[in-house]
Parts: structure tokens; sequence; C-alpha cells
């Protein structure tokens, strides 16, 4: 008798040992369902493809892209649901790129909340890229989830990498030639917890050339600079030139990004900065006070805090 009471103890607790092991090898994830809502792309024979959502999926809350069923994994298990929306009807653009993939240009914080009974999990979305178009019309859209909140944020120090099957009916390579439009659902995704790939200041990387991974060197705005010039540029005291200034943190921004840090939450920043010098040479002598030294301040802003992993401490997908 003594002997089936150990051998039933002895089972209990290796089923007991066993579904804790796993718990533990399980992945964290979460995985999207069908999101439901149809929003629409549309062309106007130019490179730029406009996200509309349509008016009947807005209320006093916002404008939702997805609202479907999900489930969690790993420290996240269990079942829920989640919702994508955004305070406007038209949260980002895609611009066409020569692979016929579209890089993600965002003009509104997007939001995403997981709902479970087990646990929450909410924070900001920051769109990167679309890829082209399949046979069975769908995209890869990549993005990442930062300033994670709710009882399962704790898995998300770093934020998150999220995936998404975007089903289309009508390839995006093709749209964006022709004015017309192309209705688009979130089918489903994946949410899984970022690496720790914590951003270096520019001072680390002005001292530590050593350290760049850009190979020979970086572009800022249209121009090609070697890593000597970027050296010189590190060098060059701002002394009242906001395109010094900017240039500091951009080329920190960028060395950043090719050590692993993900480049998703400051996309449009990055864009923009590109945009604001331009075809000229660094230094461009332009005032702080003045209507561009005022972007370029900005955007100097938000990489300075970038660097310094106040945004994100992620890893690129």
């Amino acid at each position: 008798m003594k002997s089936r009471v150990i051998k039933a103890v002895s089972l209990a607790v290796a089923i007991l040992v066993l579904g804790a092991a796993s718990l533990l090898s399980a992945q964290d994830q979460i995985n999207l369902g069908d999101g439901l809502f149809n929003a629409h792309f549309n062309g106007n024979g130019t490179a730029v493809l406009s996200l509309v959502i349509p008016a009947i999926y807005c209320n006093g809350t916002g404008c939702f892209l997805a609202n479907g069923a999900a489930s969690g994994t790993g420290h996240l298990q269990g079942n829920g649901s989640y919702v994508i929306y955004s305070s406007s009807n038209a949260p980002f653009f895609l611009t066409h790129n020569p692979d016929d993939s579209f890089t993600v240009t965002q003009n509104s914080q997007v939001n995403f909340t997981y709902t479970s009974p087990q646990g929450t999990l909410s924070g900001l979305l920051s769109f990167g890229t679309m890829s082209k178009t399949n046979g069975s019309l769908r995209s890869t859209l990549n993005a990442s989830l930062t300033n994670a909140t709710g009882s399962f944020a704790q898995y998300f120090a770093n934020g998150g990498n999220v995936t998404f099957s975007i089903g289309l009916t009508f390839p995006l390579q093709t749209l964006y030639q022709f004015h017309g439009f192309a209705a688009v659902e979130f089918e489903n995704g994946v949410v899984t917890p970022a690496g720790n790939c914590t951003p270096l200041t520019q001072g680390y990387w002005k001292n530590h050339q050593s350290a760049w991974k850009d190979g020979s060197g970086l572009t800022l705005g249209t121009n090609f600079y070697t890593n000597a010039q970027l050296e010189n540029i590190f060098n060059t005291p701002v002394q009242g030139d906001a395109s010094v200034d900017l240039a500091h943190q951009l080329i920190a921004a960028l060395l950043n990004i090719a050590n692993g840090t993900t480049s998703l939450p400051i996309q449009t920043t990055l864009a923009d900065a590109n945009n604001l010098i331009g075809s000229g040479i660094i230094p461009e002598n332009i005032a702080p006070s003045s209507p561009t030294g005022q972007q370029m301040e900005g955007d100097a802003t938000i990489l300075n805090s970038y660097n310094n992993g106040q945004i994100t401490n992620g890893c690129g997908q």
C-alpha cells in the first residue's frame, strides 16, 4: 500500500513539474486573430498610398484598424481579445520602394491593447515596412511595440516585435500606379517580446569609431559621407548651427540601428531629418531660430531621446 502511495505522489509531482516546464519552455507570444474591420489604401498615380479608415469604424474613442480574438502562450498563457485604434482616420501612409516594398510613415499615434482574464498589455505601435503583395493578395506589415503597460508589461521590458499578415483586394505594387483603392484587413499577427539592444549616445559613438558597424560610411540627406568625414562632423562644435546638432544625433541613431537597435519607433523622424538636411553639405549654417532650424532641433531632440534609450531598448526584427 505504501509503495502505491509513493508512486502516486511521484506521478503527481512529475505531472506538475512537466506542466511547469512546458509553460516555461513555451515562447512568450500573443497570437492575433482576424481583425474583422476593413480600411482602404487609396492610389493616386504617385508613389504614395494613403490609408483611410471608414467612418463606420470611428467613434468617440477613435478609429479602429482591428478588433478581434487573441491568445497568449508562455507567461502570457490565456485567451482574450485585442484592439488597434488611432485618434485619426488616416494614421499612416505608404511610400513605394524600388523593390516593390513600402515604407510606412505615421501621421498619428496608433494604440494596441490586449485583454484577457489572465492579464493585459497595452502600448504604442510604430509601423515600419509593408512587403510586396504576394500571389495570395497578402502583404506582411512589421511594427514595434513601445510604452508597454499592463500586467504583462513585465515581459516586454524592451518593447515588442509585431508582425501582421495583411489581406488585400489588389496588389499594392500595382495600385500605387493608378487612381483606385484596395480594401485592407489585419488578418492575423504575432506579438513577441523584443530583445535588449540598448542604444548608445552620440558621445559614445564619437569616441569609439572602432565599434562602428556602418561599413564605409553613411548617407545624411542625399549625400554619402565616409567614416572619416562622419568623424569630422562629430568633432565639429554645434556653435549655433542646427544642421550640425541634427547631424550629430542622426549619425548616432544610424550607428545604433546598424548595431541592432530597432529603428521603427523613429522611422518618421529619420525620414524627416534626411529631408531637412537634403542635398546640403554639413555644416549648412542653419540658425536654430529659423523655420528650418526649429524643425531640425525638433528632430534632434527626438533622436537624442532615442540615442539615450528613452524611446526603446528593443532589437530590430
